[in-house]
């Protein structure tokens, strides 16, 4: 076969002209630094979630009544969260895993490394099981830190 001779005026021509290409390197250079910052930023947030001073486990669940639960759940704490005040969130929940009792429960400063407590928890349906929804060092504005520790025992 053989090739024909096409006007260029018309076609252009045939070698593309070449750009240097300082566009696409850039790009290329802030997508991999975006990249970077983006990994950077996931790793410590990463370590952050997970270096918590204080945590709970469920232990057991008792039904008291019709009205009250009673969950027992372990709490251990880093030697940094023994000197501070604390708290855990401890549900109660029914046969569809649904919350139906919520009790904030506030840790005095001092005592053991590992605690076992308890809480009653009052319950809007017939309860089966109980959770921890989580524990913290950083009170929300609604929680008294002073206030007496009476929730658990």
């Amino acid at each position: 076969m053989t090739t024909i001779d096409r006007p260029a005026a018309r076609y252009g021509s045939e070698q593309p002209r070449r750009t240097s290409g300082t566009s696409g390197k850039v790009v290329a250079v802030v997508a991999v630094i975006l990249v970077a910052l983006i990994v950077v930023f996931l790793g410590r947030y990463v370590m952050q979630r997970q270096a918590q001073p204080i945590s709970a486990t469920l232990v057991s669940h008792e039904r008291v009544d019709d009205t009250t639960s009673r969950v027992w759940f372990d709490v251990q704490r880093d030697d940094s969260a023994i000197d501070v005040p604390s708290y855990c969130i401890i549900t109660s929940l029914n046969y569809d895993m649904t919350e139906i009792g919520r009790r904030d429960v506030v840790i005095p400063p001092g005592g053991e490394k590992q605690m076992r407590m308890h809480v009653d928890i009052p319950v809007g349906d017939q309860p089966v099981s109980g959770g921890v929804y989580g524990c913290s060092t950083t009170f929300p504005s609604y929680l008294d830190t002073e206030a007496a520790h009476t929730a658990a025992r």
